[in-house]
């Protein structure tokens, strides 16, 4: 065989050895090139959720290591159990950072103090309701107290110092006429003279004045009579007005923190969250709040005098005047609000996450944990 065909001989073995190789290795190349459609797992097989969280009191609570509890934590952690997935915590910093994770698929759910809106149900499907709340007020454990300060601030209003100066005016002039003309007209009561007969007419004046009636010194001629009966009618007059002013002031103050509306709030300085729900319905019913970082500054303030009241929500502000003191809830709740977890539109997850829900509230681990945070 010469060196040529020896040579042909050899390409075409070579050529077959390089197609039965490319055959071979292709289910490899391919199974290599294709991503993998499935969820990441753990042991067991169970799908692993990524769960949008913000710390939040009594909701969800950041602990050492890296772990959380809290009412919003451990009812999914118990909702994974029964659906059949794991949780990974996913910490943001707002409600509205929870909900960006959600559209644009940084977390397959979120869970928390989430309020169910119009305009939130338009980029997102919520779950049934988790937790019914709504929008309340909180106020200084102090407002509304009636304190020796404020009552001595009444005393001197101008309105009641003006009535004082009118009623030590007249005393004066009554009781020094009526002095003069009984003493005139032969009146033993009225007989001193000088400064101690005036001032005798100034006591007499007095006690009418206030209706007391001592009976130690009484006028006797027809003109100093009638200036009495004057006299008394302006006491009377004088002493409602001056109780009415003092009551009525004291009543405003002692029930100036019962928010029963929102515009009870008009002229107040109010703090909320920026970007909730509360913040929302403040601006929509015409007050203008200050924002506040946190849930925690928004008590500082509170309690300090900084701010007048606290809008948020309602569940938080009742855990805060229950655990922390110095603070109380004013006034009913003037929204009430649903809250739900959150999902990407479409999710799969949606009706799973009901069922388990339901099932929780059926068996009574639902209220169980509500009461344990919220009793």
């Amino acid at each position: 065989m010469g060196a040529g065909a020896r040579l042909l001989r050899m390409m075409r073995l070579l050529v077959m050895v390089a197609v039965v190789t490319t055959i071979v290795s292709l289910p490899f190349v391919a199974g290599a090139q294709t991503p993998s459609a499935e969820p990441a797992t753990t042991a067991g097989d169970r799908p692993v959720l990524r769960v949008a969280v913000r710390p939040l009191q009594p909701f969800v609570v950041p602990e050492e290591g890296g772990r959380y509890s809290g009412f919003s934590v451990d009812l999914i952690r118990d909702i994974a159990d029964d659906a059949g997935f794991d949780v990974q915590i996913v910490e943001v910093g707002s409600v509205g950072a929870q909900l960006d994770a959600v559209r644009q698929g940084r977390a397959d759910l979120a869970i928390g103090a989430i309020s169910v809106t119009s305009a939130r149900e338009a980029t997102v499907d919520f779950s049934a309701a988790m937790f019914q709340s709504g929008i309340q007020t909180m106020v200084a454990e102090s407002s509304g107290n009636v304190t020796t300060s404020m009552i001595l601030d009444d005393v001197f209003s101008p309105v009641l110092l003006t009535v004082f100066a009118l009623m030590i005016i007249g005393t004066i002039l009554i009781g020094v006429f009526v002095w003069a003309w009984e003493r005139r007209h032969g009146n033993e009561a009225f007989a001193d003279s000088g400064v101690r007969g005036a001032f005798d007419g100034i006591w007499w004046a007095t006690v009418t004045l206030f209706t007391i009636g001592y009976g130690d010194k009484v006028p006797h001629r027809g003109v100093s009579r009638i200036v009495t009966m004057a006299w008394m009618f302006v006491g009377v007059l004088m002493v409602a007005v001056i109780t009415a002013e003092v009551t009525s002031s004291l009543t405003v103050q002692r029930l100036e923190s019962n928010i029963s509306s929102v515009a009870d709030l008009a002229g107040k300085d109010v703090i909320s969250y920026p970007g909730t729900t509360s913040w929302d319905f403040l601006q929509k019913n015409g007050i203008d709040p200050r924002p506040v970082d946190s849930v925690d500054a928004a008590y500082d303030e509170v309690r300090s005098g900084d701010a007048e009241a606290f809008v948020y929500d309602a569940s938080v502000i009742q855990w805060l005047a229950a655990t922390r003191g110095g603070v109380k809830v004013a006034g009913p709740i003037m929204q009430a609000e649903d809250y739900g977890i959150a999902f990407p539109e479409r999710s799969p997850w949606v009706e799973p996450v009901n069922r388990s829900l339901l099932r929780l509230r059926e068996n009574g681990r639902y209220e169980r944990l509500k009461k344990a945070y919220f009793d």
